[in-house]
């Protein structure tokens, strides 16, 4: 099992597992049990192994689920509640139409019209046309999401209302939107947390974080009358750095002169001119291009597409996601944070939530300097990543 101390979780790898279970059938059945990933003792080692490694991987998402950072869905929505940061949940499209027909017809509630997409909106609320055979009401689409519905697209009546003939919509419909995203929700729960905090530092980083564009912050600060040193970063005296990923430079500079108090540094590679005032500093974050070698033997139930899911589940661990949140229900596409170091065991969890294959060997290696490694430490203002998913490698023994 995971070993628990003081210094956190460190779970057993699948390989640690494999060969401890393939130990105890060699001493239970001799030396020479075929224990080859294609035998069916093999496959039964190999599915045994990955239940013990996946369970390992609960215990470290269940520690995850009281941190922040790594809390996901209703886990995350469960620490945000705390301080009253609810999730935004899906909504539909709006629009106001208006209704034609026999007058003094009533036109139940839930009543559908299709629009010219395709797109079906029901009626809100029950709604009686007037003696000139026309109302105003409002509907919704049938469907959670950013719908568009621009003017006069809604059209066609679709259920069958006696005196109920016409529908349209003069002017756009508001569009709606998905499910707030968690990485979205621990944005905003941080945003708000921060807005108005006394602490300028937090303060800073959310109003920086409301900046059009910008994906992540982070901050340091010096307090003192010398130059400090943070994650190899030197700060200069009575000194803020801010390291910024994502927006326009103007309006960081913008939003960092918002919260600074006067007299107060900044520090930074990156320069902005605001005369008469002092120039404005900050962060770019500097990539780590990261490079990995996995080396295993596929089993039985190894998918067809298995290599390319090994290389797409590895990418989006480390580079983070775009259009969906978990993989297998296995882990969050955050993706590596500025300034966050990797441990090679780490990137046991995407590979492992492919099935049916053996790791017998992983290298990880920062591009700049080759060579396999246990851990890669970042910088302040450094981020891990992959430069393209040709930088996962895959060997088949």
């Amino acid at each position: 099992m995971a070993t628990i101390d003081d210094t956190g979780i460190i779970p057993k790898t699948l390989s640690d597992y494999q060969e401890s279970l393939r130990a105890s059938f060699r001493a239970a059945f001799g030396e020479s049990i075929d224990l080859d990933a294609k035998s069916p003792q093999g496959q039964f080692v190999d599915n045994l192994a990955l239940s013990m490694s996946q369970s390992d991987d609960a215990v470290v998402s269940a520690a995850g689920a009281i941190n922040i950072f790594r809390a996901f869905e209703s886990q995350l929505e469960g620490l945000a509640a705390l301080l009253g940061i609810p999730k935004k949940v899906a909504e539909s499209t709006i629009v106001s139409a208006d209704l034609g027909g026999t007058p003094g017809v009533i036109i139940p509630a839930g009543s559908r019209a299709k629009s010219a997409a395709g797109d079906l909106y029901s009626l809100n609320s029950e709604t009686q046309l007037s003696v000139g055979g026309t109302a105003s009401a409002s509907m919704s689409a049938v469907e959670t999401g950013p719908i568009e519905l621009l003017a006069g697209q809604l059209s066609n009546v679709v259920d069958v209302v006696p005196g109920w003939e016409t529908v349209t919509n003069p002017a756009d419909g508001v569009t709606g939107r998905e499910i707030e995203s968690d990485v979205e929700y621990r944005q905003r729960y941080f945003v708000e947390l921060f807005r108005n905090a006394l602490s300028v530092l937090d303060a800073m980083s959310a109003t920086i974080s409301t900046v059009d564009n910008v994906s992540e912050v982070i901050g340091a600060e010096n307090d003192t009358g010398v130059d400090i040193i943070i994650q190899n970063v030197t700060i200069d005296p009575h000194s803020i750095a801010m390291v910024v990923e994502g927006g326009l430079d103007a309006d960081i500079a913008a939003a960092i002169r918002l919260k600074k108090t006067g007299g107060t540094a900044t520090t930074g590679t990156t320069t902005v001119s605001d005369l008469p005032n002092a120039d404005i500093n900050f962060f770019r974050p500097t990539a780590i291009d990261l490079e990995v070698t996995i080396t295993t033997t596929a089993g039985g139930n190894f998918p067809a597409d298995g290599l390319q899911q090994l290389k797409e589940r590895t990418l989006a661990y480390i580079n983070g996601g775009t259009t969906i949140e978990q993989v297998a229900g296995f882990f969050e596409l955050d993706g590596m944070k500025i300034s966050e170091d990797l441990q090679k065991h780490r990137l046991y969890t995407p590979i492992n939530s492919v099935p049916g294959h053996t790791v017998t060997s992983l290298v990880m290696e920062d591009k700049a300097s080759p060579g396999d490694v246990d851990l890669i430490v970042a910088n302040l203002n450094q981020k891990i990543q992959f430069l393209t998913i040709d930088d996962i490698n895959i060997v088949l023994s």
